[in-house]
């Protein structure tokens, strides 16, 4: 991963409007590294200014090192970030692969994945993306 503050690397001051972008950009150089989820959520906050890493690091999933939960839960503190969401095809891969990487074992597994997997398709889907 590029060093916080250089040209390559992602960044993010706090501005909701950024967020789904900032959050593309890390989770595409992470694939790209073969971040565990433990690894981004140490990671994701080195990319923001002081105060937005002392609001994440207070956040669900971070302590557990669950990026899922902890990206949900980012997600959840700027709730007009998703206007105007895209998805692409490439975001539906990312979490089918990283769904490789984990067996799904229980009921709640499932539903994780699920809650991830199930809006990237149906905008895809609604869009004539897939079929």
């Amino acid at each position: 991963m590029p060093g916080p503050g250089s040209k390559k690397a992602p960044s993010f001051s706090g501005e909701t409007s950024e967020l789904i972008e900032f959050l593309e950009f890390f989770e595409d150089l992470a694939f790209s590294c073969a971040l565990t989820d433990e690894q981004k959520c140490r990671t994701i906050v080195r990319y923001t200014d002081v105060l937005t890493k002392r609001l994440w690091v207070t956040l669900t999933g971070y302590e557990s090192r669950n990026y899922g939960v902890f990206k949900q839960s980012i997600l959840a503190m700027y709730p007009r970030a998703y206007q105007g969401i895209r998805y692409t095809i490439r975001d539906l891969e990312r979490v089918i692969l990283s769904t490789e990487e984990s067996d799904i074992f229980t009921e709640t597994d499932l539903l994780q994945y699920y809650r991830q997997f199930r809006p990237i398709a149906v905008w895809l889907e609604a869009n004539s993306k897939i079929s």
